[in-house]
């Protein structure tokens, strides 16, 4: 409820209110100010209704609205780049674009190859990761700052335009532990095999 409604009406009726008494056209008992004071009370009661509603079907709006975010992860230094819908409600009609553009490999970008069309449904929980290259080899040619632009829109065709400013300073300097697999533990073990065979 805007600004000027919520105050116009009880302006207007304190104005009326001082000029009948102040020009002594009317004689005021105090049931007559018992009930100026019910006006005033039964009006802002309905104002707090009023927003209390507007709030409680903006709150539904947006808990059942797609939301759809766009970050990157590097488990064990593998940077990845990854868009998730993790709304309540499936996305339609989705552009991404990410600036400045990202080589993945040879000519391709994702603008060009992963994200180049809209994507016509995106449901909850969906997830699109795509693989870039090593965190060390990234930011070799790489800013550190990129910006994700993202565009979609609900079931019930309201469109959603947010812009993503996402900061990769934190995964330049992340420390990583190196895990061994059981391939390595093979490999390992077939090495000091034809070393002990060798002697």
């Amino acid at each position: 409820m805007k600004e000027t409604f919520r105050y116009i009406i009880p302006t207007l009726i304190i104005i009326v209110f001082i000029y009948l008494i102040t020009n002594n056209q009317t004689e005021f008992d105090s049931s007559d100010y018992l009930s100026f004071g019910m006006i005033f009370l039964t009006y802002f009661y309905v104002i707090f209704t009023w927003e209390m509603l507007e709030r409680m079907r903006t709150e539904s709006h947006l808990e059942k609205r797609p939301y759809l975010i766009a970050d990157f992860d590097s488990p064990k230094s593998n940077l990845s780049f990854y868009i998730k819908n993790i709304g309540k409600t499936p996305a339609k009609n989705v552009k991404i674009k990410v600036n400045p553009d990202i080589k993945l490999r040879d000519s391709d970008t994702i603008n060009t190859t992963l994200f180049k069309g809209k994507i016509e449904f995106y449901p909850p929980s969906k997830k699109t990761e795509t693989y870039i290259t090593t965190t060390s080899d990234f930011f070799k040619n790489n800013p550190d700052k990129f910006t994700i632009d993202l565009e979609y829109m609900d079931s019930f065709n309201n469109k959603f335009t947010e812009v993503i400013t996402l900061d990769l300073n934190h995964h330049k300097k992340q420390s990583y532990i190196v895990e061994k697999e059981l391939k390595d533990l093979i490999k390992s073990l077939e090495n000091i095999k034809k070393a002990i065979e060798k002697k």
